[in-house]
């Protein structure tokens, strides 16, 4: 049972672990950031050596003088695909981000909540939130566009 000696140290525990669960989510997501580039940097490095080891068996003016238009077409191709990977990866860290912080949220309500010792005290605060967090679920939603009629 909670005294209330111990609300402050509960409360302060209770902002503590929110404090790191987002931090924990911000790393999350730079890290699904980083994984995107480096894959993106790695497919590039790839196809940059299998020009280069083309190029070295290329034994006549044709085919050298065919490298410079398909590398451009390949280039071009390469930056569609590329603008399409940081789009999904913009709404899926999206999406984890703001699941991640609406859950941090939820966890670090019901911490005060308890700290607190009424849950009774916390509804007013709890309908707050819960109107907060469907600013997120509206953006989330027209971000996906699953929130647009085709």
């Amino acid at each position: 049972m909670t005294t209330q000696n111990d609300i402050p140290f509960e409360l302060y525990k209770a902002n503590l672990q929110f404090t790191l669960r987002t931090n924990k989510l911000l790393k999350e997501c730079g890290q699904r950031w980083l994984d995107t580039f480096d894959h993106a940097v790695g497919e590039s490095i790839a196809e940059s050596q299998e020009e280069i080891d083309k190029l070295s068996l290329d034994d006549n003016w044709q085919s050298l003088a065919a490298v410079p238009g398909e590398t451009l077409v390949r280039l071009m191709q390469e930056r569609v695909g590329d603008a399409q990977a940081v789009a999904q990866a913009a709404v899926t860290n999206q999406t984890r981000f703001l699941t991640g912080l609406q859950d941090a949220f939820l966890m670090w309500q019901r911490d005060t909540a308890k700290a607190m010792g009424s849950v009774e005290a916390a509804k007013p605060f709890n309908a707050a939130l819960g109107d907060f967090f469907k600013l997120f679920a509206n953006a989330t939603t027209m971000a996906t566009g699953s929130g647009h009629e085709h």
